[in-house]
């Protein structure tokens, strides 16, 4: 046996480094199996005085004469300690005393190694802290690796992954290069230390019987798996698994959501994700009822060279309840699907679909079902109602067209779907002329569009028919003259020819050919003044629109502008319906004023106020808008952000009289703790009544990570708070828990007030927020 001893002075260390290593690599040739040959992985934290790192050999201090790069990253087993001596007869080699080895860009660290080259093993003792040279870290009380690092043994086992999830057991065997099977194991991706470096309990953590870790296939698998919540536990599996934490996207168990409500009574689900390949995942989530039968929820997605898909749908077998979980009436297949996608076809031309549609008109509300009405595809639906289509679009510089046909599904209990139209075929298209005319911008528009009712919303169960083609060219230009006054003249004229058929009384069919046009000029002039860092603009407008007098046609039904508001958005429009059943006419001259003042940091002020005024009265605008006499009602609209986190904002109508026939008014605020916002809404606008309601949604932390959250909305009108949550949350950068009480006193057919009680959580590392805004997911 022959020692070699090394001064224990780390000083003096750097200096003995090369011969060491040449000693190393030249006993190495004489020996069958090659130390070269021995693979070693790196992760850890350093040892006490020795400081961590994970820089290439020939980066660190003292790299060995002759020992190149290439050499030490492939081939080379570079080796220093205090202590280093080796058996020939058994050609074992032990090395003690701050132990250091580097191969293929990893590190092992020890108080003592022993290679075995004639069993082909290496053991690590005291401390061992492998680091590889993506970052990972494992450490273990006593490692015994293979000379392939294929395969290994630890106790006292824990380690470190890229995105600071952490995992401990007591025995961890490593099968291959990339699963490892730890016993009596716990993970967490959460602090297990406190600042002055004194252990903690984690926020939350898994604990089990068995772990496996795949990376090849990025997926933890669990047995006996039990949650812990600050070490409470809170949910136990027999079997459960999750993407690996550094995993782009992998199947697995998503968060479970947990509730209590009056209409299904407990309810459990588990969203299962399986990704089938990296384009394309499946969402099965299955609904578990204490009251009803349970309710199964499928999400696929895919994505498509040319663009994406996306189909849900749910499914249950079971009777109709209401609020309270009561079953009637008989039992039958009941369900949903909310498809879309969208596609291109070529560089201009591209198609989509959206396939909405339900079984029960209160299917959503019964089995709470996330983002039913969400808006999709290029048409958006009212509240409510569902929308399916399909169109194809072509899009370039200078044109669009587009081709489409919608059906729509109404869900309110005053809806009757034989009475709304099947639209087939909607065509529009426009385009801009490559050159000007008369200094400004040309636009040729023309639309057709073809309704089918099954039933007549007028005359009853005669069937119906609305056909339109119209064809439109619109003329805009824009001068600046002297001072940066501006004049924007503009001309519109279009033609318009109905065929229409029982959709008026009396029943007949018809055919009806107009022609409107209007011409006009707007005027302003921005006034702009700037002291230090406050800049302030005003700027005066003025618009004057000239047209034939147009009062509401009977004999052509309003089906594209049914909803209708005068506010800011076409206070300075020459015409101020968005549709063409319906066209103001008339001579008016709109009138008012914008200011702003800004004073930096993101912080302003902006007000703008105006209103109408006409030759002669007209009856084609809804009541109380004030758009029908000679004089309008002033449009008031502002917002202002005075503080960094906080901002208001406000519209209203008001009349001469300073009666408000609409007035809205909110406020945002955002701070460390607290962030939410409130908002007011008085509208008698509307052609389905007065609307007056206030809601307010709120989360305020009264602690570092305590807080509570308030949901509500006031229904003043008919003096009723429809909705009420209040929540009690916790959070940190680990998790966000909130334990919520709903109280929903909106009555839709039998379904009636309800509480209910159910869980918003997030974990780190384990998918998304399990509940939206809008409540259980």
């Amino acid at each position: 046996m022959r020692g070699v001893s090394r001064a224990r002075n780390w000083a003096k260390r750097s200096g003995l480094l090369a011969g060491a290593a040449v000693a190393t690599l030249i006993a190495a040739t004489a020996h069958a199996q090659a130390v070269g040959e021995l693979p070693m992985r790196v992760p850890g934290s350093p040892t006490p005085g020795l400081p961590l790192d994970v820089r290439t050999p020939t980066q660190q201090a003292a790299v060995p004469s002759g020992v190149t790069d290439e050499g030490l990253h492939n081939r080379a087993f570079y080796l220093e300690a205090d202590t280093l001596l080796r058996d020939d007869k058994d050609n074992r080699w032990t090395a003690s005393g701050h132990v250091q080895v580097r191969y293929q860009g990893r590190v092992l660290r020890a108080d003592q190694i022993v290679y075995d080259a004639k069993a082909g093993v290496v053991t690590a003792d005291g401390d061992a802290q492998l680091i590889n040279g993506d970052g990972t870290a494992e450490f273990a009380k006593h490692l015994v690796l293979d000379d392939k690092m294929r395969a290994g043994f630890a106790q006292g086992f824990s380690a470190r992954t890229p995105l600071n999830g952490k995992f401990a057991a007591d025995v961890a065997i490593r099968r291959s290069e990339t699963v490892e099977e730890l016993d009596r194991a716990i993970f967490t991706p959460c602090d297990i230390c406190a600042a002055d470096g004194a252990p903690i309990q984690p926020t939350w953590s898994i604990q089990a019987s068995k772990v496996i870790e795949d990376r090849q296939r990025h997926l933890v698998y669990y047995r006996n798996a039990v949650i812990r919540i600050k070490g409470v536990p809170v949910f136990y599996a027999p079997v459960f698994f999750h993407p690996d934490p550094d995993a782009p996207r992998a199947s697995g168990l998503l968060v479970p959501r947990i509730s209590l409500t009056g209409r299904r009574g407990a309810s459990y689900e588990q969203p299962i994700l399986w990704v089938i390949s990296p384009s394309q995942e499946l969402i099965f989530d299955p609904q578990i009822n204490a009251k009803v039968n349970p309710f199964l929820n499928l999400d696929w997605r895919k994505r498509f060279y040319s663009g994406q898909m996306d189909v849900r749908a749910g499914y249950t077998y079971e009777t109709d309840f209401d609020s309270e979980g009561h079953r009637f009436g008989p039992l039958k297949s009941r369900g949903y699907v909310l498809a879309n996608g969208d596609f291109n076809l070529s560089k201009d031309w591209s198609w989509g679909f959206t396939a909405d549609r339900t079984s029960d008109p209160l299917l959503f509300e019964k089995y709470d079902i996330p983002d039913a009405y969400a808006d999709h595809g290029i048409f958006l639906a009212d509240t409510q109602r569902l929308l399916s289509q399909i169109y194809v679009t072509r899009q370039d510089t200078q044109s669009y067209l587009q081709v489409a046909a919608i059906d729509v599904q109404g869900l309110r209990t005053t809806d009757n779907n034989h009475t709304f139209p099947a639209i087939a075929p909607l065509v529009e298209g426009r385009y801009d002329a490559p050159f000007d005319v008369l200094g400004g911008r040309l636009r040729l528009v023309g639309d057709a569009v073809l309704l089918n009712f099954d039933q007549s919303p007028v005359l009853g169960t005669q069937s119906a028919f609305d056909e339109r083609a119209s064809v439109e060219a619109d003329w805009l230009a824009t001068f600046t003259v002297g001072d940066g006054f501006r004049v924007s003249p503009f001309a519109n004229v279009r033609g318009d020819d109905y065929d229409i058929s029982n959709l008026v009384a009396p029943a007949r069919t018809q055919t009806i050919t107009r022609g409107v046009g209007v011409a006009g000029v707007t005027v302003s002039w921005p006034l702009i003044r700037q002291t230090g860092d406050v800049t302030v603009v005003l700027e005066p407008i003025a618009q004057l629109a000239l047209s034939p007098d147009q009062k509401a046609n009977p004999n052509i039904p309003n089906e594209d502008d049914v909803v209708f508001e005068f506010d800011e958005t076409n206070l300075f429009a020459p015409e101020k319906f968005n549709g063409f059943d319906l066209y103001e006419g008339g001579q008016r001259l709109n009138v008012g004023g914008r200011a702003s003042v800004e004073w930096g940091d993101g912080l302003n002020a902006n007000l703008l106020v105006g209103r109408t005024f006409r030759a002669r009265p007209t009856n084609v605008f809804p009541s109380r808008t004030g758009l029908n006499g000679t004089a309008s009602d002033w449009v008031i609209a502002g917002d202002a952000t005075p503080l960094n986190g906080l901002s208001f904002f406000g519209r209203a109508l008001v009349s001469d009289s300073f009666s408000f026939d609409r007035i809205e008014l909110g406020a945002n605020y955002a701070t460390d703790r607290a962030s939410g916002y409130i908002r007011y809404l008085d509208d008698n606008t509307q052609i389905t009544g007065p609307v007056r309601n206030l809601e307010t949604g709120n989360e305020i932390l009264v602690s570092k990570n305590w807080g509570f959250d308030f949901d509500a909305i006031d229904d003043i009108e008919i003096n009723r708070w429809t909705l009420v949550d209040f929540g009690v949350v916790y959070k940190d950068d680990c998790i966000k828990v909130a334990v919520v009480y709903r109280r929903q006193n909106t009555i839709v057919g039998r379904l009636g007030a309800s509480d209910s009680v159910f869980l918003r959580l997030t974990l780190a590392t384990l998918g998304d927020q399990g509940y939206n805004d809008d409540g259980f997911r």
